[in-house]
């Protein structure tokens, strides 16, 4: 310490730390052009789902009072009979939200997507979290879309309702069904929005590029037959997890969760009980747990049912409805009786895979129709026949994906409006519902 002292009395105005190095023998070197570390700066991820994850977390710290009413389909938040106070409590809810928002828009603008899911811990449990949060927010971005319509601002709504189809495509080219699902709905609440957009926007230049980018995107949407040969790997997986867990490991455990049943707050023994009588009760033979040979023997013969009814599912959904329907209850019905009847069993079900997804294109065909329709408006209004569009729309018009039949199209109020309709359809026992687009431009005193 009396070293110390003395050097800093020696060398008066200079720092302590200075001082310090002087006393143990340090020198001090002047540099008038010091160089600096190149760090690199902090940069937005590309992976889109890291800003999706974000975006959830975010909601999930907005009251969920508050954020009931994203629970409902769009078309049900925003309706004629919308009141004042009901817009008032969705404006204070985008406030609320606006980083749930700006995350999920700068995740719409990365090229790809990945969640990372844990196969394996899938195979335990079916839920994936963070489902429910992302049709909450996709339908944020469409409420924030509208907002900005609302003010006028037409360039950045149509931007922000682009940003909700990469987002629903992100989801719908996801590892699972809950995923590719819930980016259908996504996508749902964007041709919505975008529809109503199209028929109230002043700038028809604009109508028409959101009009050719809807035609670009729309063949690379959804991929049904891609998405359920994830799922039957993911099937695969679980039997290989639960092969390995019995006799010792937590099958009974594995086994009430695949088959929707309560894990009980009980013993081993009384676990593996209930596990059987859960898997006997959804058709297992209860033979098949007699012993370690019965269960590899049972497990196989799944197995074998799981993979052809995965590759005879893949070949139903390349077809076109109705044929993919129909093919696809006959290959289900084939392999129904073969395979537990769990929830996941139902899921894979390619009749049904088939049947939303033809929903799914119906909509989007309807959308494309009204944003070339509506890139076709003159000062005269709205065109009176399909005709007009069908050069936007590759030189032949749409038919339904139901059966086959054309939309009705109808030119209303001298061409102040029009509706486009689908009829409903009945394929084998599935209903296909009937969909309808209808606008008429408000009069003045409205």
């Amino acid at each position: 310490m009396p070293a110390i002292t003395s050097s800093v009395k020696c060398f008066g105005k200079l720092t302590l730390a200075v001082a310090l190095a002087a006393a143990i023998g340090g020198s001090i070197v002047q540099r008038t052009n010091a160089e600096s570390l190149d760090l690199p700066d902090p940069r937005s991820s590309t992976n889109g789902a890291i800003h999706y994850q974000r975006a959830c977390l975010f909601l999930s710290a907005v009251d969920i009072d508050q954020r009931a009413i994203l629970r409902k389909p769009i078309w049900q938040i925003i309706t004629a009979e919308t009141t004042d106070d009901e817009l008032a409590k969705i404006d204070d809810l985008l406030i609320a939200s606006r980083h749930a928002i700006r995350s999920g828009l700068v995740g719409a603008d990365q090229m790809e997507a990945d969640f990372g899911l844990d196969i394996r811990q899938y195979m335990i449990a079916s839920y994936v979290p963070h489902v429910e949060l992302m049709k909450d927010i996709g339908r944020l971005i469409a409420l924030h879309g509208m907002q900005k319509q609302s003010a006028g601002d037409w360039k950045l709504a149509a931007e922000t309702y682009a940003a909700g189809l990469r987002m629903g495509r992100h989801m719908t080219h996801q590892t699972t069904l809950a995923e590719a699902l819930a980016g259908v709905e996504i996508l749902e609440s964007m041709y919505f929005s975008i529809g109503h957009w199209a028929v109230r926007c002043p700038d028809v230049e604009l109508v028409d590029q959101v009009s050719d980018m809807a035609n670009a995107m729309a063949a690379d949407m959804v991929n049904p037959a891609r998405t359920l040969r994830f799922e039957a790997s993911i099937s695969n997986m679980r039997l290989d997890a639960f092969e390995e867990a019995y006799p010792n490991g937590p099958w009974a455990e594995m086994l009430l969760e695949a088959m929707g049943g309560k894990v009980p707050a009980t013993d081993r023994e009384g676990r593996q009980k209930a596990a059987v009588a859960a898997a006997v009760k959804a058709g297992v033979p209860k033979d098949a747990f007699a012993d370690e040979a019965s269960v590899e023997k049972f497990i196989r013969s799944v197995r074998s049912s799981y993979a052809d009814l995965a590759r005879e599912s893949a070949e139903c959904l390349v077809l076109h409805p109705p044929h993919s329907i129909e093919q696809g209850e006959a290959v289900f019905a084939k392999y129904a009786a073969k395979l537990p009847a769990t929830e996941r069993l139902s899921a894979l079900n390619p009749a049904r895979a088939a049947a939303f997804f033809a929903v799914h294109q119906a909509e989007l065909d309807i959308l494309r129709q009204v944003l070339a329709i509506s890139a076709e408006r003159t000062s005269e209004g709205f065109p009176a026949s399909l005709d007009a569009v069908k050069d936007r729309l590759g030189d032949r018009p749409l038919k339904s994906p139901y059966d086959g039949s054309p939309y009705v199209y109808e030119q209303l109020d001298g061409g102040k409006g029009f509706s486009l309709s689908l009829q409903k359809a009945k394929v084998g026992d599935i209903e296909l519902p009937p969909i309808r687009f209808h606008y008429v431009m408000p009069t003045k005193a409205e």
